[in-house]
């Protein structure tokens, strides 16, 4: 990020000295010939080959310095690995963010959570369109297209929650696709990470049992996975440790009992386009299935 800071003022001032020179010489000309003192014709120029060459070259020279400028700063910010090994890969769906951790086999949905003090290599994909990963204070924007895998560095120096958002329109839920991550000290990140290898806690509350068996009656487990549980499909958010995360829905939901009813209630009216569906259920199942999924700490 300061290098992309140092080329955004080198344009900065280049581009106030060529804004203040052609303004300096608009001004000087307007009162030089202004009517009132010179009401007399100034002879008419056509042109001046001399100049028009000056300016040429002078434009000439300023983009190439520019263009050398770019091309190898893309290359400081862009220095990826010929064989990268990413800490963290990152994969956009309509609409949310699956985050696997390779090294560690954590996966988690919506929840970013990176070591401090350590450049992190980033692996973008895309499961369905194309999205976009911007978190503009810890890297730069970069595009997740379907078939291709492109890589990112990401650097925090501080303790945090860092904002984002997908910068590329994908679908009618683009604007509700933001991103949160969470930025530790390497010993809070460690036990982070081990807390979420942890299995799915089990309640034996009767009303968690009774939203347990609705979890997999309804089939709920052929798009959410749960750690220690037989079902491992990743076409929804793994919901492992869904309850210990302060937001849902790609950030857009504070997450408590009151707003997950209202997604599981309709999840087109809280989301529109997307792809949960509606099983209509009743008050009694809702409210059982609520109760199982809070308990998943």
């Amino acid at each position: 990020m300061k290098l992309i800071d140092h080329l955004f003022l080198y344009f900065i001032v280049v581009a106030g000295i060529i804004f203040l020179l052609v303004v300096g010489y608009i001004t000087f000309y307007l009162i030089k010939y202004n009517s009132k003192r010179r009401p007399q014709l100034p002879p008419q120029l056509e042109g001046s080959v001399s100049v028009e060459i000056f300016l040429t070259a002078m434009a000439i020279a300023v983009t190439s310095v520019f263009v050398y400028l770019t091309i190898s700063t893309m290359g400081k910010v862009q220095d990826i690995p010929e064989h990268p090994e990413p800490f963290l890969q990152i994969t956009g769906h309509q609409w949310w963010w699956e985050a696997r951790y390779p090294k560690s086999g954590v996966v988690t949905a919506n929840q970013i959570h990176i070591p401090i003090g350590k450049k992190v290599l980033l692996q973008l994909n895309s499961a369905d369109v194309i999205h976009s990963w911007w978190v503009q204070d810890l890297a730069q924007k970069m595009d997740m297209i379907p078939g291709n895998t492109n890589y990112i560095w990401m650097y925090a120096a501080h303790e945090g929650e860092y904002l984002g958002t997908c910068s590329e329109f994908c679908g009618q839920g683009h604007a509700r696709m933001r991103i949160r991550v969470t930025a530790q000290t390497p010993k809070d990140f460690a036990n982070w990470e081990r807390q979420q290898l942890l299995p799915a806690v089990s309640s034996h509350n009767p009303l968690s049992i009774k939203g347990k068996e609705l979890f997999e009656q309804k089939t709920c487990t052929n798009c959410h996975s749960l750690n220690g549980m037989d079902y491992a499909s990743d076409i929804g958010p793994n919901l492992t440790h869904f309850a210990s995360r302060k937001r849902f829905l790609a950030d857009m939901k504070d997450n408590n009992s009151e707003n997950l009813k209202e997604w599981l209630r309709n999840p087109q009216e809280v989301k529109p386009g997307t792809r949960m569906p509606n099983y209509i259920l009743s008050t009694n199942e809702l409210n059982a299935l609520v109760t199982y999924i809070t308990t998943l700490k």
